[in-house]
C-alpha cells in the first residue's frame, strides 16, 4: 500500500531534507523509523527538498510498504521512532497514482523576518534584521513576481531544468515586530524564496529600488540576485493536492 504522511520539523540540527552521507537529514530519520517498524528497506519521496536550517510545518512525502497498518496507526507508530526535532501530523493510505511530488498542484511558504532588537532566543527561526523595514515599498515591490515569469536570476541555474514558474500570492505583513512574507505557487527552484524574499528586504531597507530588482527578474539570468535570505527563517508551510481544492 501507498502511504501519504505530512510531517512537520525543525530544521535547525537537520542538513537539509534529501540524504547525504555522514550527515543528519530528515529523510534518513524518517526511514530509519520506518525501518524498525515494518523491517522493510524504503525509500520516501517528499514533495520537495528543503536546505539545511529550513524548517517544515506542513511537508509531504509517501513511501510504498507492505506492511498492512490501518492509515492513522502510522502516526503513532513513526512519533514513537522519531527524534524530537520531526513529528508526523497525520497519515493516509491513497492511490498508487499518488505521488508526493508530481501530484503537487502549488506550495506555501513563509519568511519570518525581525525588525525588533537581537533576540538569542528567536534567532534560529526569525532572521534578526533588528532594523525597520518600509512594507509598503515591499509590497509595491512583491507586485513585480506575480504571475508567470522566468526565474532564473532568483534560483539557482545551471542550465537544466525549467525556471518558469507562476507565483499567485505574496502576501507581507507584520505584527508585534515580526515582518512575514507569505508566497504561494505552483512551484519554487532552489533557493528561490530565499532570493526573493531577500531581494525585498534589501527594497523594505531601501539599500535597493523595485526598479533594481525588476531589472534582475526581466534579465532572466542574465544578472543575478545576490540578496539571499538566511535559512533560519524559511518555513515549507504548506503542500496543496487536487483532493484540497
Amino acid at each position: 500500500m501507498r502511504i501519504k504522511c505530512i510531517v512537520t520539523y525543525d530544521g535547525t540540527h537537520f542538513y537539509g531534507w534529501q540524504i547525504q552521507p555522514d550527515k543528519r537529514t530528515v529523510q534518513e530519520e524518517i526511514q530509519k523509523a520506518i525501518y524498525k517498524i515494518t523491517h522493510e528497506e524504503v525509500t520516501i519521496h517528499s514533495s520537495g527538498r528543503t536546505d539545511a536550517g529550513v524548517h517544515a510545518v506542513g511537508q509531504v512525502f509517501h513511501y510504498d510498504i507492505n506492511k498492512e497498518i490501518p492509515e492513522k496507526q502510522w502516526i503513532r507508530a513513526l512519533n514513537n521512532f522519531l527524534p524530537d526535532d520531526i513529528y508526523i501530523k497525520d497519515s493516509f493510505i491513497v492511490d498508487e497514482s499518488f505521488h508526493a511530488r508530481y501530484s503537487a498542484k502549488k506550495k506555501e511558504y513563509r519568511y519570518l523576518v525581525s525588525t525588533k532588537p537581537y533576540n538569542p532566543i528567536e534567532r534560529l527561526y526569525v532572521f534578526q534584521h533588528n532594523r525597520p523595514l518600509d512594507i509598503e515599498a515591499m509590497r509595491e515591490c512583491a507586485k513585480i513576481f506575480l504571475g508567470e515569469h522566468d526565474f532564473a536570476s532568483f534560483c539557482v541555474f545551471n542550465g537544466l531544468g525549467d525556471t518558469i514558474r507562476v507565483i499567485e500570492t505574496i502576501d507581507i505583513q507584520e505584527e508585534d515586530g515580526i515582518v512575514t512574507m507569505r508566497f504561494v505557487g505552483n512551484g519554487f527552484r532552489r533557493y528561490m524564496v530565499r532570493l526573493i524574499s531577500g531581494a525585498l528586504i534589501q527594497v523594505g531597507s531601501h539599500w535597493r529600488t523595485k526598479e533594481f530588482v525588476e531589472d534582475l527578474l526581466n534579465s532572466k539570468g542574465k544578472k543575478k540576485c545576490l540578496f539571499k535570505a538566511k535559512p533560519e527563517g524559511l518555513y515549507l508551510q504548506e503542500v496543496y493536492y487536487e483532493e484540497d481544492d
